[in-house]
């Protein structure tokens, strides 16, 4: 399977809220930094993840970038805030291994995510 893919299924599996699922895309020594966390392992992610998962309504990939193990991807996550359903357009790169996502970095919008939530 190309990294794309994987990345793909772990977007997937995740933005629609099948933890199972996306606990079977990474490996055991994931790690993700971003504006909010840093996680050193899966279940720090998925601890972290809880309050996210609640309010995620999907993802639209917008560009990859593939370089071959390594995928960068311009996308948005669709979020429930009090006036409904807003994207949060997000830059993130990841590397794959063993045809699982080993790592991440997310970057975004901060103020944007706020804004969302409180609108």
């Amino acid at each position: 399977m190309d990294a794309r893919t994987v990345v793909d299924r772990f977007f997937t599996a995740y933005y629609t809220g099948d933890v199972g699922a996306a606990r079977d895309t990474i490996t055991d020594d994931f790690s993700l930094y971003g504006p909010f966390a840093t996680c050193r392992n899966p279940e720090e992610f998925f601890e972290l993840a809880k309050g996210l998962l609640q309010i995620v309504r999907g993802h639209r990939v917008l560009r990859w970038v593939i370089e071959g193990n390594n995928v960068s991807a311009l996308y948005e996550i669709m979020i429930q805030g009090r006036s409904g359903v807003r994207p949060l357009t997000t830059g993130g790169w990841f590397t794959v291994k063993d045809g699982r996502v080993s790592s991440g970095t997310l970057l975004y919008d901060s103020e944007a995510f706020h804004a969302i939530l409180s609108r």
